[in-house]
């Protein structure tokens, strides 16, 4: 990376960790773009060779975070021994981000319903999944019922499973509704893990 090209991504990872910062201490709405110019002192002018405004900052450190909750779940669902069918596995990567979120409310306000699931249009256009996304169907394609199914089937049954249990991780945990977390985990895993018996009938028939 050439020395100017470092300290665009330097004045970038600036804006953004000032954006963070203040979108927990402050709330989203109540930051402005000036606000985030003066954290990371630089210029207003410098934010909009950036970012076309407060939203796509907003868009990107969602993408950050949800990625690092993810990346973080899967290296410690690749650690574990003896999760060998896909259910087995979602839930694990699931209960590691739904437990990381009720230690730190504070991000989880801040994610509210909108985790980033990242990489299919890689998988699509250059047949090479972005890594994340790699290393997460990795841990799943290597599951008995998910033999003979394409990444993009992977890809539906992870985004669709997992986004459920994160849009009721939220209410659970801050509002204990419809019940409070631990009572709604059970509730949810149970559905993840009818999608091996639903695998087990659509083989026979």
């Amino acid at each position: 990376m050439s020395t100017v090209e470092g300290k665009k991504q330097e004045k970038r990872r600036a804006l953004l960790d000032a954006a963070y910062e203040l979108f927990l201490e402050r709330g989203t709405s109540k930051t402005s773009v000036e606000d985030i110019t003066s954290r990371a002192k630089v210029g207003k002018g410098t934010f909009y060779l950036y970012f076309a405004d407060k939203g796509s900052v907003t868009q990107a450190l969602l993408a950050r975070v949800s990625y690092q909750l993810l990346n973080n779940a899967c290296e410690a669902v690749e650690r574990q021994t003896g999760l060998e069918t896909f259910p087995d596995k979602m839930v694990a990567v699931i209960d590691h981000i739904i437990e990381a979120l009720r230690r730190d409310t504070v991000v989880l306000k801040f994610l509210e319903r909108n985790f980033v699931w990242p990489g299919l249009d890689q998988i699509e256009a250059s047949r090479e999944a972005e890594p994340l996304m790699r290393k997460l169907l990795n841990v799943v394609l290597t599951s008995p019922e998910m033999a003979g199914r394409t990444e993009r089937e992977v890809y539906q049954r992870i985004t669709a499973l997992g986004s459920m249990c994160m849009s009721v991780c939220y209410s659970s945990i801050l509002e204990g509704k419809p019940d409070h977390i631990d009572a709604m985990k059970p509730v949810l895993y149970n559905i993840i893990r009818k999608e091996r018996g639903n695998q087990i009938h659509a083989d026979i028939s």
